[in-house]
């Protein structure tokens, strides 16, 4: 347990035309001085200043300092002052604790605090204490002398404790190799295998531990419309009017002209759209896919004219067909959802195909969203550091399981379990204990592969 003395570093003064400190670095220290720094209050009136005593460096107690006492303090005296509570203060607007006002006699004030340590040192080099500087009447000057100040803090530090954490086999750890940690600190592990399906094993200090398994759940991606591609027809001053109708997601300002298709009225234009969905895990389970699609149609009385949207890949149609038309000349957000499940290759040749008509309206934006489920895995452990600590993880069996063998009809053969003998029972071991079983002589037997 230590105790240190914070002692403040700076002042504050309400007002500086009527108030004057003389020797200010006497009241940096704490109350044992028997030197004194002046206030004088030279205004001819019981009007209220205040000093404000600030900079007590928190960053003095260590950061993982259990705090278990504190004490707020202040020294001093006045002649020809007004008695007047001290008060602790935040910077702003708030107070946290009082003490009893100075005397014309020098001593030594306690303050009763409401606020927390933790509150006090998030508080910073705002906390303060405020002392009221005020004459008694308006013909008798006003002098406070500070000694000095202090807040006496009562602590302990735990002690410093190294710990490893080591793996082996294919994955990730968290954390990961040598910190330094303290006692009573949270020692939280994750584990994350590369393959789902391998066993994970860990050790804490050569015993075994026992690691959490939790599964992994669904995710989701979404992707802006890419490459532009005229599948058939031809356009109205070119395939340029075309190219510019991706906007970010389904944003409107990027496009307000329609997208025209200057032909007969039997005619059409068809366009697509790649959808670069990528990374997507073999294994990953597809839940939903959808778009969200803005747009308008030019006209909704002449058949000619129509502007639809569609989920596809390659020939295969994944969504029905939405026809602005049917919707409205106003631009308009609406969802187009695959009505059929896609696999991972179908993603890969993913498109939205627009059919244009005539003077068929304006596509201005869309967003395809993805959903999908993986099967992922990962392990964990938590235990309370109070000593050093070395926690070895493994994954798979890739250097953590010895080989052993045991001879069947005249041939070694590889052992791919190991029993021993518990209170009459045969238990199955870990591979990571397999290498201080064998040369214990302990009574165990060997299952072939």
């Amino acid at each position: 347990m230590a105790t240190i003395k914070l002692v403040p570093s700076t002042y504050y003064l309400t007002n500086t035309s009527y108030l004057s400190v003389s020797n200010a670095s006497n009241m940096y220290t704490d109350t044992d001085s028997t030197t004194y720094a002046e206030i004088y209050n030279s205004r001819t009136s019981t009007s209220s200043y205040y000093i404000y005593i600030r900079g007590f460096n928190f960053d003095d107690v260590p950061s993982n300092a259990i705090v278990s006492d504190f004490t707020v303090r202040i020294k001093g005296n006045y002649s020809g002052g007004y008695s007047q509570s001290m008060y602790l203060y935040d910077g702003t607007s708030s107070y946290y604790g009082t003490a009893s006002s100075l005397s014309t006699t020098v001593y030594t004030r306690e303050f009763s605090c409401s606020a927390t340590w933790e509150e006090l040192v998030a508080m910073g080099s705002d906390f303060g204490i405020r002392v009221n500087c005020r004459r008694n009447s308006r013909n008798t000057a006003a002098y406070y002398y500070i000694y000095g100040a202090e807040i006496e803090v009562t602590y302990t530090v735990p002690n410093p404790r190294t710990v490893t954490t080591t793996l082996t086999g294919n994955g990730t750890i968290d954390p990961s190799g040598t910190q330094t940690m303290y006692d009573g600190d949270d020692y939280n592990l994750v584990i994350e295998p590369t393959n789902a399906s391998d066993e994970v094993t860990a050790t804490q200090n050569g015993t075994a531990i026992t690691l959490t398994k939790h599964t992994g759940g669904a995710q989701s991606v979404s992707t802006v419309l890419g490459t532009y591609d005229l599948v058939s027809g031809s356009f109205n001053s070119g395939e340029s009017w075309f190219q510019g109708i991706v906007g970010e997601g389904h944003d409107t300002s990027n496009q307000t002209t329609s997208n025209y298709y200057s032909g007969s009225s039997s005619s059409q234009a068809v366009f697509t759209y790649d959808v670069p969905f990528e990374g997507i895990p073999d294994d990953a389970t597809i839940t939903s896919l959808y778009m969200l699609v803005n747009g308008h149609a030019e006209s909704t009385s002449n058949s000619s004219e129509y502007m639809c949207v569609q989920l596809i890949s390659g020939s295969t149609e994944l969504s029905d067909e939405l026809n602005f038309k049917s919707i409205g000349t106003s631009n308009s957000t609406q969802t187009v959802t695959a009505n059929v499940t896609p696999t991972v290759a179908q993603l890969e040749n993913l498109k939205v195909q627009c059919r244009l008509g005539y003077y068929g309206g304006a596509i201005n934006g869309a967003t395809v969203y993805l959903e999908y489920e993986v099967s992922s895995v990962y392990y964990t452990y938590s235990t309370t550091i109070s000593g050093d600590m070395t926690v070895a993880v493994v994954i798979g069996s890739s250097g953590s399981q010895p080989k052993i063998f045991i001879k069947k009809n005249g041939a070694w053969v590889q052992c791919s379990k190991i029993y021993k003998k518990v209170n009459g029972s045969w238990v199955e071991q870990s591979a990571s204990t397999w290498t201080t079983l064998i040369p214990t002589g302990d009574d165990y037997r060997l299952i072939e592969v």
